[in-house]
């Protein structure tokens, strides 16, 4: 059995339900090759593009377990990197590497990102893009030696003072969840009932209905089909800040 094959059969949720791998690229920046490839490397993942940041923020149809940036959008991510948390908490976020020196001097300077945790690159075989997709959608962080390796010979930079942010707060009633319940009230909102989402989140029945309490006090919802409509409205409150 090949890596692919191997990996694709260890990282198949428990659940039957599909995940999403979502490119944030410019149009036609990722050969349509290897979007196939994928979706046939790993049968349970439905890959997705959208042309900028702003048109991830929103809930797809599958829950998206990764994120996938074009380095030009790499600065816009970061300023969104909130919202894209509300909407995706399941997923990681990588960025993706064509070979171009600016692009690794752009992965470089995502070595202390909170947002940003891995790269992926795209300049080598197909097969080995597929081999670090496996990796990067069972959540292991991967960065090339390559750029790490420029990243510490490099010298420091001088941090600048913080400037305020142009983005606006997570709302209070949102802010007082843990990523915990944000992931269990996001798999709430998609339908699914406390046993899926105990095998989804390798959690026990009993946890997930403590998990399932908290989110309903904390929102001051009436029960879980109410708690999961806040969660959905969540696009409204941006307009509002």
């Amino acid at each position: 059995m090949n890596y692919i094959a191997t990996q694709s059969s260890r990282i198949l949720p428990s659940s039957r339900r599909g995940r999403a791998v979502v490119f944030i690229v410019p149009p036609g920046t990722v050969p349509a090759s290897l979007k196939q490839a994928a979706e046939d490397a790993f049968p349970w993942a439905m890959v997705e593009e959208v042309g900028h940041v702003d048109e991830a923020v929103r809930i797809f149809s599958n829950t998206v377990s990764l994120l996938l940036v074009h380095p030009d959008f790499v600065a816009d991510a970061e300023r969104a990197a909130s919202d894209l948390y509300r909407y995706h908490p399941m997923a990681m976020t990588a960025v993706l590497d064509y070979g171009n020196p600016a692009d690794g001097e752009a992965a470089v300077r995502l070595l202390g990102s909170s947002l940003v945790r891995s790269v992926l690159p795209l300049h080598v075989s197909q097969e080995v893009s597929l081999s670090i997709l496996g990796l990067l959608l069972q959540g292991v962080e991967y960065f090339p030696r390559a750029l790490l390796g420029a990243a510490l010979s490099k010298p420091p930079e001088a941090v600048p003072d913080p400037q305020p942010l142009d983005t606006p707060a997570i709302p209070a009633h949102l802010r007082i969840l843990t990523k915990r319940e944000m992931q269990v009230l996001e798999l709430v909102q998609r339908g699914l009932q406390n046993k899926s989402i105990a095998n989804d989140l390798n959690l026990s029945g009993h946890t997930v209905k403590i998990h399932l309490h908290n989110i309903i006090g904390k929102l001051g919802a009436r029960n879980r089909t109410e708690a999961a409509a806040i969660y959905r409205n969540v696009g409204t409150l941006r307009e509002l800040h």
